[in-house]
């Protein structure tokens, strides 16, 4: 299991739409990967010879460790998560979610401070922080809250990699990650369903599919690009915290509109909508100014194409299985 490659990456949650990406740019950078989920086999199709996929229960932290000091990577991703949709409620998930998404940290952490002080950590964060009422511009020094046991758990994970940045030197970075979309993204979320519907639109112009809202604004973007962008993170030995985003608010309603429209279509005529009205809801502007400072780019690939690449990846039975209504 040990490698003799200078640039040694530990991905945990590499089965996922982040991690997958994430080994697929590591590897195309010459990095020997050591990929880590709960699932015997890897996602997709990845055989390279700098490819390690490894099963692994990250609630049994002592074998997270044994792993670790087997493998002495110079990069760390923690992008294993505990989370689901909007609205989800955690309580019944609760210790997993703890375990995973902080209890996981420490012993990356550890390592890095025992075995390996040059080495980076880089955690997935979340844009949930700055809510669930963005202020009007978001930067890293937004005040952050903890509002749902999820954001708890994140905000914990922060204060962690904190401690250990200030009292132990570890170059270790907190991605602020705004919403970031692929064909790999999970079913239940609000884009994939929007062009599983629009697929189903091209294809029968009487199909329909209910949603709770269009009233809500994000900031989207593509997940395989914001990847590409974590790795230039860690590149940069970080010793604070960086927002990755568009830098572009949309509105819901705004990308059913511009989905359908490019294809001919109102989508008023295929997205049922259960809540017409969000009063709280108000649009808001991410600043990327920090992420520009620290590595020298911005995201470029908007949701639109995004959407495209998507649309292209499903067939009509796909659309079938993907949208509830």
């Amino acid at each position: 299991m040990t490698t003799s490659s200078s640039k040694r990456a530990l991905v945990l949650g590499s089965n996922g739409q982040d991690g997958s990406f994430l080994v697929q740019h590591l590897l195309r950078r010459g990095y020997s990967v050591t990929g880590v989920s709960r699932q015997p086999q890897p996602a997709g199709d990845i055989a390279h010879a700098l490819f390690d996929p490894v099963c692994l229960d990250l609630r049994q932290t002592d074998r997270l460790t044994e792993l670790l000091e087997q493998v002495r990577p110079t990069a760390i991703f923690h992008f294993a998560a505990v989370h689901g949709s909007s609205g989800t409620r955690y309580e019944a998930d609760w210790n997993d979610m703890w375990m995973v998404n902080v209890g996981v940290v420490h012993p990356c952490l550890e390592y890095l401070r025992k075995h390996r002080p040059d080495g980076t950590l880089v955690y997935a964060g979340s844009c949930k922080i700055f809510g669930p009422v963005f202020p009007a511009l978001v930067t890293e020094q937004s005040p952050i809250s903890s509002t749902c046991l999820y954001t708890i758990t994140k905000n914990a994970a922060l204060d962690l990699i904190r401690f250990y940045r200030r009292d132990h030197g570890i170059r270790a970075a907190v991605l602020h990650l705004f919403h970031h979309e692929s064909e790999r993204r999970r079913k239940q979320f609000f884009v994939p369903k929007l062009v599983a519907t629009l697929h189903g639109a091209l294809a029968d112009k009487s199909f329909r599919a209910e949603f709770d809202t269009l009233q809500f604004h994000v900031d989207w973007g593509s997940a395989r690009e914001y990847m590409d962008i974590a790795i230039d993170v860690a590149e940069q030995s970080p010793t604070s915290d960086v927002i990755i985003a568009s830098g572009r608010t949309w509105s819901g309603q705004e990308l059913a509109n511009e989905l359908f429209a490019r294809h001919g279509l109102d989508y008023r005529n295929h997205v049922i909508e259960r809540q017409a009205t969000n009063p709280s809801d108000r649009s808001f502007k991410v600043s990327t100014d920090g992420l520009a400072g620290l590595i020298g780019r911005t995201p470029k690939v908007g949701i639109v194409e995004v959407c495209d690449a998507m649309l292209r990846a499903f067939g009509r039975a796909d659309a079938g299985k993907l949208v509830e209504s």
